[in-house]
């Protein structure tokens, strides 16, 4: 009896004993390693470098394209924004805009209204709901007559800028007949800026067929700050490799030889085509280019849009330094020349 009570507790021991080693007790435990695994930062995205531009770095003589007037603009921040006919119009972001607005015959005089008096001149900022002596007062006004050619000119101040968009000073000037009329309007952001934009509309010139031609030749319209200035017809300068920053063809002023035709005929003459020297000698500003079937010459100026055009409209692409294709697929050379040999006198 005794022998079966001491089986019975091994028995017992050893059943505990497997209980005990199935839930690990009395087992070593094993070590276990945590690794902190640091994330790598994903990199910052950096903003591309916005260009600065330099506003005097060069000043342009915009020609419209229809090659009916032309003006100097201010600076090298102005844009044209609209080129149609009998309206053009720029802006730059930080100094203001201007507006050119052309009327002729009958239907347009008729509904016209002119500044022809300083009262109409301020009727005329009141018809936009704007109060005299406390929105606005008109500075500055002039009325002359220029080869039976009225000119007004003056500055409204404006006092109110919750009524004036922000705008503190507009310049006008108008030429005006019984015929037809210009009006030009710059619209001023900045105190800074309003010489520059008064200097810009007295430098409006009237280039093409008009009855007021006489009365708007330009305030020198060809540039006096040397090789800064650059005529220009769509907007501003073109650069070395035939490109423009902003618009299209450079075209000559008035008394411009009409003597190349379509496809890039000519008879050869011997002045200047009405361009000033720089331009003739500035190869960014004018080229001469040979046509490969028979050397004829032809010159040609910048477009906006990296082409160059004659004076009749037709287009040529560079390919490289030296070939140039018409629209047509015409081929030319380019020897590097300005238009100055084009036009050189034949010994």
């Amino acid at each position: 009896m005794k022998n079966k009570k001491v089986l019975a507790i091994l028995a017992m021991a050893i059943s505990m004993s497997c209980v005990f080693t199935a839930c690990g007790f009395g087992s070593k435990e094993e070590e276990q390693v945590v690794v902190d695994v640091t994330p790598t930062p994903e990199p910052t995205d950096v903003p591309d470098p916005t260009p600065t531009i330099a506003p005097d770095t060069q000043t342009s003589i915009y020609t419209s394209r229809d090659k009916t007037i032309s003006m100097k603009l201010p600076d090298a921040t102005w844009a044209n924004k609209t080129d149609e006919t009998d309206m053009v119009s720029f802006e730059s972001p930080e100094q203001g805009k201007i507006l050119i607005l052309h009327g002729a015959g009958e239907e347009d005089m008729s509904v016209a209204v002119i500044p022809s008096t300083e009262d109409m001149a301020v009727s005329l900022e009141q018809a936009s709901d704007l109060v005299q002596g406390t929105d606005f007062e008109i500075q500055n006004y002039t009325a002359t007559n220029t080869d039976g050619i009225n000119v007004y000119s003056y500055v409204t101040k404006m006092l109110n800028p919750d009524k004036s968009d922000g705008f503190v000073y507009v310049v006008n000037k108008v030429f005006a007949n019984d015929e037809e009329y210009y009006t030009i309007q710059g619209s001023v952001r900045t105190e800074d800026a309003l010489e520059k934009i008064q200097e810009s509309i007295d430098s409006f010139a009237i280039v093409g067929d008009s009855t007021l031609k006489s009365a708007a030749p330009g305030a020198d319209d060809k540039g006096t700050t040397g090789n800064t200035d650059t005529e220009t017809d769509g907007t501003t300068a073109g650069t070395a490799d035939g490109t423009a920053a902003d618009g299209t063809t450079a075209q000559p002023a008035e008394g411009t030889d009409s003597s190349q035709t379509s496809g890039g005929e000519s008879s050869g003459s011997t002045n200047s085509g009405g361009f000033t020297q720089e331009q003739l000698t500035d190869t960014n500003q004018t080229r001469t280019i040979y046509r490969n079937s028979d050397g004829h010459p032809l010159v040609i100026t910048p477009n906006g849009d990296g082409t160059w055009s004659d004076f009749d409209g037709n287009t040529y692409d560079f390919v490289n330094e030296e070939d140039v294709y018409d629209q047509n697929g015409v081929d030319y050379y380019y020897h590097g020349e300005g238009a100055d040999v084009y036009y050189m006198p034949v010994e």
